[in-house]
């Protein structure tokens, strides 16, 4: 089973095998943690590794949670043959999100958590579901898909006109409502790239046809 396991979802266990065992190291988490400072001196690593680093335990557990959901189906959809494109594509998204908030916080430091990943991998969930949806003439799964973005969106809000987190005890860090709108850019962005891939594969009975079949019959 966990062979399975392994095979199915081999992203989003590798990534919270490393979140766990850098929050069981004060040293670990020292090492991986996105130090902006440090990156500059050529510690560039950080930039992807920061974000399985976290402040405490609870902030751990709430983004660890959410991102073993999302990021399971995610991984699903896209397949075990896109293995390594989900994962090039995770390693993009953290590029992102940590280029984003050295841009438009540039007084930030260090950062640590999972939440901008896990906020664009539910944005890549409900885009793609919608799209899907819509498609295949299921008007209401895709207005349900799309209530769900407008939820996050709202959630956004409310963490950027409040300065505090909707779940996550934030007593101890100061959460970053840019990572999450990066991560969620980039998770739209990322579920499109993934649907138009889909879309630039034809079907098997349209890409392979059979030799019998193209024969014309004697005359």
């Amino acid at each position: 089973m966990f062979t399975h396991l392994l095979r199915t979802y081999p992203v989003t266990i590798a990534i919270t095998v490393l979140a766990v065992l850098s929050h069981t190291s004060a040293a670990l988490t020292g090492a991986f943690e996105l130090d902006f400072g440090l990156v500059a001196g050529g510690q560039v690593w950080r930039l992807i590794s920061g974000h399985w680093t976290h402040f405490d335990a609870s902030h751990l557990c709430w983004d660890l949670l959410m991102f073993v959901v999302l990021s399971a189906m995610c991984e699903r959809r896209c397949g075990q043959k896109s293995a390594w494109g989900y994962a090039v594509t995770i390693a993009a998204s953290l590029l992102f999100i940590s280029a984003a908030i050295r841009i438009t916080c540039p007084e930030i430091a260090t950062y640590r958590g999972l939440s901008g990943i896990d906020t664009g991998l539910f944005g890549w969930l409900v885009v793609d579901h919608s799209r899907q949806s819509w498609r295949s003439s299921n008007r209401l799964a895709a207005v349900v898909a799309a209530t769900g973005l407008l939820a996050l969106i709202g959630k956004l809000i409310f963490e950027a006109a409040t300065g505090n987190t909707l779940f996550v005890d934030s007593s101890t860090f100061t959460p970053l409502v840019q990572s999450h709108l990066a991560g969620l850019a980039g998770g739209i962005a990322a579920s499109t790239i993934h649907a138009l891939g889909r879309q630039s594969i034809p079907p098997i009975n349209e890409s392979i046809k059979s030799p019998i079949a193209q024969r014309r019959p004697a005359s």
